[in-house]
């Protein structure tokens, strides 16, 4: 009878029963296989192994296993992988527990809101045709997402890139199955939007008194002075407006920002009848859990801006907005500065949070905000909700087509993980 072996990746997760060892295998190793550690069991009959699983009544057993004939990473002739991590039938007791724990207070639905053919846009140098910021927004309806922020009417002197604003919404008027906001710093501004067509605006204070002079000229209560200008001419039209906080967690000029200041904004465009309010960590510096600053102030030497800044986080920030707005009425935007993106969408979900902003290909950042580039980008959000078995609507590989469409013309790879590993996998096989 021909003999295999049965291989584990990484560390064992059980210690095999006597009985595999006198029946299949005088003795186990561990051996390098291409770049994994893999457990191997010399055997005879991959079905006795999982009699035998089954008999020793092992947590985890053979029904918790993935199988597989010479997986891609292995060049032995004849092998079977133990594949814990990524089984999908598996009924370890305590993993289920874990996952149902983790996983039942996230949304079945999660709504996506595009940002990439504005905030992804906006700040390139070069001037990108008006077919070709179309011709994005198309692909990314084709998607199948559902809102896709398309432009801002901003004054061209400020953001030069989107002086085509009215251009571009007039060329995606009859395109069907998405919404498409604009942003409208001022009453100037949205009556333009108006005109031009728009049947949704977004507003967009800070919770930071810097950063809103630095952005938009004027201080916080101004701004939200002019939002509620814009709210009210809205709400005569009937027409749904959506509010961006920006800096809500830290500001490139202030540092940490307060929930509390967070909160008041919040609040100002509740009341002020926003239909969603989207929570922006403009610079990235947010991390899911609290931070001490008792345990920060024993870091050597640390400075108080270091101190303010890891002080900062989403939690706190989510549990204050939670406190004056509903949570069916709250998003959140997370630029990747610091790789904590989807860590905080993930808490985010957890508190209820059913709507995510994200930007094709990671485009985008924050121009006041040193090295703060790069929104998170849609595919890596879409492939992370795939993976919790959340809907979404979305079609990764289409979604991935609108990414390579933009990046090609923008002549740079695409700052999507997901995307970009896909790619490569899929660039592998076609040459299998």
């Amino acid at each position: 009878m021909a003999m295999h072996k049965i291989l584990q990746r990484g560390r064992p997760f059980f210690n095999p029963p006597q009985q595999l060892f006198t029946a299949f295998s005088p003795s186990h190793t561990f051996r390098s296989c291409g770049d994994e550690s893999l457990h191997v069991w010399e055997i005879t009959d991959t079905r006795e192994v999982r009699n035998e699983f089954d008999k020793a009544n092992i947590k985890g057993s053979s029904q918790c296993l993935n199988w597989t004939s010479r997986p891609n990473y292995c060049s032995h002739a004849s092998c079977y992988v133990v594949n814990r991590h990524f089984a999908s039938d598996r009924n370890d007791i305590c993993t289920k527990e874990f996952s149902s724990k983790l996983l039942k207070t996230i949304p079945d639905y999660v709504k996506i809101v595009e940002v990439g053919a504005r905030d992804g846009l906006q700040n390139e140098k070069a001037i990108i045709p008006t077919n070709v910021k179309v011709e994005l927004i198309q692909l990314l309806v084709s998607s199948g997402l559902s809102v896709v922020e398309a432009t801002s009417f901003v004054s061209p002197k400020w953001v030069p890139q989107l002086a085509d604003a009215k251009d571009v919404l007039a060329a995606i008027q009859n395109v069907v199955g998405a919404r498409f906001p604009v942003l409208t710093p001022n009453i100037k501004g949205f009556e333009a939007a108006v005109a031009a067509g728009a049947k949704e605006v977004a507003v967009f204070p800070a919770a930071s008194e810097s950063f809103s002079k630095a952005n938009l000229n004027c201080g916080i209560e101004d701004n939200l002075a002019r939002c509620r200008d814009i709210a009210s001419a809205a709400g005569s039209l009937s027409i749904p407006v959506r509010g961006y906080i920006s800096c809500v967690v830290g500001c490139p000029l202030e540092g940490n920002i307060a929930p509390a200041k967070v909160a008041y904004v919040a609040k100002s465009l509740y009341e002020m009848g926003c239909a969603e309010i989207s929570l922006g960590d403009t610079i990235g510096v947010g991390t899911p859990g609290n931070v001490s600053l008792v345990a920060v102030s024993y870091v050597v030497q640390a400075s108080l801006a270091l101190v303010a800044m890891l002080a900062g986080t989403v939690i706190p920030m989510l549990e204050a907005v939670l406190d004056v707005a509903p949570t069916d009425m709250l998003a959140v935007h997370f630029h990747d500065t610091y790789g904590q993106a989807l860590s905080n969408i993930l808490i985010s979900l957890q508190m209820g949070i059913s709507t995510v902003d994200s930007s094709v290909s990671g485009l985008g950042g924050c121009p006041y905000a040193k090295g703060a580039t790069g929104n998170v980008a849609t595919e890596d959000v879409i492939y992370m909700l795939n993976g919790l078995g959340v809907k979404t609507n979305v079609d990764l590989e289409k979604l991935m087509l609108a990414g390579n469409f933009i990046c090609k013309h923008l002549g740079r790879a695409s700052g999507s993980k997901a995307a970009t590993a896909l790619c490569k996998v899929t660039s592998h096989a076609s040459k299998l």
